[in-house]
C-alpha cells in the first residue's frame, strides 16, 4: 500500500507544480495511507518523501498534517503552501466569501486568516467539514482524494484572486444566496461522509475527481 501512495504522492506533486501551486520552499505535500494511521509526507526541499505516524509527527510541519488527518477522516490529501493570491487573501484579513457554486460545493465555507503558530485554530477551522484555510500567508487545501486536492488547491487559487481584485476595487462583492450554499454544502457533507467509510475500509474513494 505504502509503495502505491509514494507513487501517487510523486504523481500528485507534479501536477500541482503544473498549476503552480505547490514546490516552493516552506510548502508541504501529503497523502493519506488508506486503512492506517499514518500519510506520506513531501517538501520541495526533501529528497525523499516520509511515512508519518499520526499520533508521533517529529516536527511542526507533520505535526500539522498530522492533526488534520486525526480531525478528519474524510481527508485524503493535505498541501499546504503560499501562493501570491494567499498572501493576497491574507493581507485583507477577510474570510473568502462563498462567489461560487463550485467554490461551495468543493471548498466549504471558509474562515478568517489564522496567524501564523496558531496551530490549534487553524485546525479547528477546518473541522466542521471546510477544504481550505489561510494560516498566515499560507493556503491549507484538503481533498477528499489525491486528485480533488489538486483541483481544490487550484480552485482556491481563483476564489482567492476573484475575491482579492473584487474587494481592491472597493466595490460591493457579490455572494451566493444562503439557499444555494446548502444545496451544495449537503452535497460535500455527503461526499465527505462517503469519503471516511472508504478510508476506513482501506481504500481511496472513487468519483470526487469531478467539478
Amino acid at each position: 500500500m505504502i509503495e502505491n501512495v509514494q507513487s501517487l504522492l510523486e504523481h500528485t506533486g507534479a501536477k500541482l507544480r503544473a498549476r503552480e501551486v505547490y514546490g516552493a520552499p516552506g510548502d508541504s505535500l501529503s497523502l493519506r495511507a488508506p486503512g492506517t494511521d499514518a500519510f506520506l509526507l513531501a517538501t520541495p526541499e526533501a529528497g525523499a518523501a516520509l511515512e508519518v505516524s499520526f499520533e508521533s509527527p517529529d516536527d511542526a510541519v507533520a505535526d500539522l498534517h498530522a492533526s488534520i488527518y486525526r480531525s478528519r477522516p474524510d481527508t485524503g490529501a493535505i498541501v499546504v503552501g503560499t501562493t501570491p493570491w494567499s498572501a493576497a487573501l491574507a493581507a485583507t484579513g477577510k474570510a473568502l466569501p462563498a462567489l461560487f457554486d463550485e467554490q461551495v460545493r468543493h471548498l466549504g465555507a471558509t474562515r478568517a486568516p489564522v496567524a501564523a503558530g496558531s496551530q490549534r485554530r487553524v485546525v479547528d477551522a477546518l473541522r466542521g467539514g471546510s477544504n481550505a484555510a489561510v494560516y498566515g500567508e499560507q493556503r491549507l487545501c484538503l481533498g477528499s482524494t489525491p486528485g480533488r486536492v489538486v483541483l481544490n488547491a487550484d480552485l482556491f487559487e481563483k476564489c482567492a484572486k476573484a475575491f482579492v481584485v473584487g474587494h481592491a476595487s472597493g466595490l460591493r462583492v457579490r455572494t451566493l444566496p444562503v439557499w444555494m450554499r446548502h444545496v451544495w454544502t449537503r452535497r460535500l457533507r455527503r461526499d465527505q461522509k462517503r469519503a471516511a467509510r472508504a478510508y476506513a475500509e482501506g481504500r481511496i474513494p472513487e468519483g470526487m475527481d469531478a467539478y
